[in-house]
């Protein structure tokens, strides 16, 4: 009657409508593929669906889809995510040219380690061969101008192993530095929002309209995040690193004075 074949007994084998829908809405929320891959995937998970499904879900996203606005780097990155992750699981070095902030080129031969989304990029965590520099760095997968797999393999000692889970869990705005446990007094309105962006954090006084909150993070990105929440939080330990952030703060009112 409906017009189309199916498989009976198949349905714990495929997506289901409700889980195609949210994985489109994650894909259409985070702008981190180009059109032409956002709709190569979008076509794939459909595919799945009956044909009544497969309508419903496409009216849900069609004005968020014909919105959509990708990021502006333009490039295609699946094939690069795939190869990357390749060499990381296959311990292979990896030789690239890559395009800094500043738009200067530099080449690189790197240990990659991880592979990790966050804030819009794909990034590349890499050791970097030759550099005297004791963790690994984010390189954006979309400012890789070209690269190489190399048959040459790599080993990272144990104690320098990487965890993406825990890197996640510790990184703010993908920028590293050194790790650091702090602590600081929070104003604002959402203590939730607050532990859920240093997952490895707690609540160590509460007060009226204030909490005092101990995390563990990345000194830079760290610094960055604590600057963009304003007067709402105000670090309190350790007392290098709130010099640090007097420093910033200075510069900025020098800005504006």
């Amino acid at each position: 009657q409906q017009k189309y074949y199916y498989l009976l007994n198949y349905e714990s084998a495929q997506l289901s409508a409700r889980e195609v829908l949210t994985l489109i809405k994650l894909l259409l929320g985070n702008r981190a593929l180009c059109l032409e891959e956002l709709d190569q995937i979008i076509k794939s998970l459909t595919t799945q669906l009956v044909v009544d499904e497969k309508k419903l879900v496409e009216t849900f996203i069609k004005n968020e889809r014909h919105h959509y606005t990708p990021l502006k780097h333009g490039t295609s990155l699946m094939d690069s995510i795939w190869d990357f992750s390749q060499a990381i699981d296959e311990t292979k070095m990896i030789k690239m040219k890559y395009k800094k902030a500043n738009n200067t080129i530099d080449i690189y031969t790197v240990y990659p380690v991880g592979l990790v989304f966050s804030d819009f990029y794909f990034y590349a965590v890499s050791y970097v061969k030759d550099k005297d520099i004791p963790y690994p760095i984010s390189f954006r997968l979309d400012r890789i101008q070209s690269y190489e797999l190399l048959n040459e393999k790599f080993k990272i000692p144990y104690s320098q192993r990487f965890e993406s889970g825990d890197f996640r869990n510790k990184i703010n705005m993908m920028y590293q530095g050194e790790l650091i446990k702090f602590t600081f007094r929070f104003t604002g309105h959402s203590v939730e929002a607050v532990l859920d962006k240093f997952p490895v954090s707690r609540v160590v006084e509460e007060g009226e309209g204030y909490c005092i909150i101990e995390a563990i993070s990345y000194e830079q990105g760290l610094l960055m995040w604590i600057l963009s929440q304003g007067e709402w939080i105000k670090l309190l330990t350790p007392h290098d690193l709130v010099e640090k952030m007097k420093l910033k703060l200075n510069k900025m009112i020098d800005l504006y004075s």
